[in-house]
């Protein structure tokens, strides 16, 4: 079934709220059928009292486990994640390290368009080649436009206002896009892109008998992590 557009956010996480932890302590278990990053030893890591909370994005250093995940719960030394065994793999060997990203909604967005990513087509044929042979060469995860009705003033327009300093300091910042497959719930997660990225663009058009608007343009920096709906 076709996901409705009503609800769709997109949001930022900025340098200021980023949580990290890394420590021989961690690893990531799987117990049973469920994903969790946990800590032998609170008095070194402690996830409450290093500010991770639940909702947050996380990503970890571990060779086995290099998407973005999400935390559905936690205590001082046990994060669980929404996310199945299927994305997530034990890992009780690395000294871990991980950051957690909290999430924030730009406010009152119209349209969003992207990711537009793609691929470099590398011509290798030759002369003793019977038809054209090709490669691809590195993914260009490309570009998120977005329109908003301008909104300086309240806590959602506030991170409109964070996206035009970081067109001017030129600073990245941390963002997802999340559909409605499902509801964010304790349980559930919709399905999102998360990614890093640069404003390029940040304009500002007025126009008699009209709300003010701005046209924002990012440029992806990373991989566009394409995150699974879940629903236990």
């Amino acid at each position: 079934m076709a996901m409705n557009t009503k609800n769709v956010v997109l949001r930022l996480s900025n340098s200021s709220n980023l949580k990290t932890a890394a420590s021989s302590v961690l690893n990531v278990k799987i117990d049973p059928g469920v994903a969790l990053i946990t800590s032998t030893d609170a008095a070194e890591v402690d996830f409450e009292v290093l500010g991770f909370t639940t909702g947050m994005r996380v990503r970890i250093n571990s060779a086995d486990n290099t998407g973005v995940y999400t935390i559905g719960a936690l205590t001082t030394v046990e994060l669980t994640m929404k996310d199945s065994t299927v994305t997530m793999t034990q890992d009780l060997t690395t000294a871990l390290s991980m950051t957690g990203y909290d999430m924030e909604p730009i406010g009152e967005i119209v349209s969003i368009d992207g990711p537009s990513g793609s691929v470099n087509v590398i011509d290798i044929t030759h002369l003793g080649s019977t038809a054209r042979t090709k490669l691809v060469g590195i993914q260009d995860e490309g570009q998120v436009s977005m329109e908003v009705w301008t909104n300086l003033a309240t806590s959602t327009g506030f991170n409109q206002w964070k996206l035009r300093d970081f067109r001017q300091s030129g600073l990245a910042g941390f963002y997802d896009i999340c559909f409605t497959d499902f509801t964010q719930s304790a349980t559930s997660e919709p399905s999102a892109y998360f990614f890093e990225a640069y404003v390029t663009n940040y304009s500002i058009s007025a126009a008699l008998d009209d709300a003010v608007k701005s046209a924002i343009s990012l440029e992806i920096s990373s991989v566009a992590h394409f995150i699974d709906g879940v629903n236990w």
